[in-house]
């Protein structure tokens, strides 16, 4: 799940990167022309058309989700592609995507087999991604507690999504901070 660009434009994977995006396809950036041939794909299609009647056409004919001009700059580009997917429920958090309806995850394109409460668990932090969420809202958002139950039952949990989500790779999303709660990451701490 995420964003293919089907167009010669390094620039537009890019600019979805620096949004956190990753590659899939929930979104699809393809050529006016090409549309035809990604009409039944079941992704949104963003066309990239050579001029504004490509481009009314494609919204007119409705095979196109959205367009945008083929001179339009590849963060205008990134941006349409950002909102289609938002559109569609989807959450990216760097190289992690969720989609809510199918309760799945994938982590660089990589199925990640979650269990429920592991799904409630990461979709809760991918929410907050970046801040720490404190254990006493994970306790109500993921068991429905209003208390603290006295069990390692939440730590057990992030332990398991732990080794599912970042067993082999590059850098680990699922950060602990220390008597205050769970975080998720979207890139690696920068040197130094």
């Amino acid at each position: 799940m995420g964003v293919r660009v089907l167009i010669d434009r390094p620039g537009v994977a890019a600019a979805l990167a620096a949004r956190g995006i990753g590659a899939g396809d929930a979104v699809l950036v393809v050529p006016a022309e090409a549309l035809g041939e990604w009409r039944h794909a079941g992704a949104a299609l963003l066309a990239v058309a050579a001029d504004a009647a490509a481009e009314a056409a494609a919204l007119d004919d409705g095979d196109a989700a959205d367009a945008v001009a083929v001179g339009a700059p590849d963060a205008l580009i990134a941006s349409r592609a950002a909102r289609l997917l938002r559109a569609r429920g989807v959450v990216a958090v760097g190289p992690l995507v969720l989609d809510p309806v199918a309760r799945a995850g994938w982590r660089d394109g990589r199925a990640l087999a979650l269990l429920p409460r592991e799904y409630a668990l990461l979709a809760h932090l991918a929410r907050r991604a970046g801040r720490t969420v404190p254990h006493a809202e994970l306790h109500r958002a993921v068991f429905g507690l209003r208390f603290a139950p006295g069990t390692n039952v939440l730590a057990v949990q992030v332990s398991r999504l732990r080794a599912r989500l970042d067993r082999g790779a590059p850098f680990a999303m699922l950060r602990t901070d220390r008597a205050r709660g769970y975080r998720l990451v979207a890139a690696p701490d920068p040197p130094g």
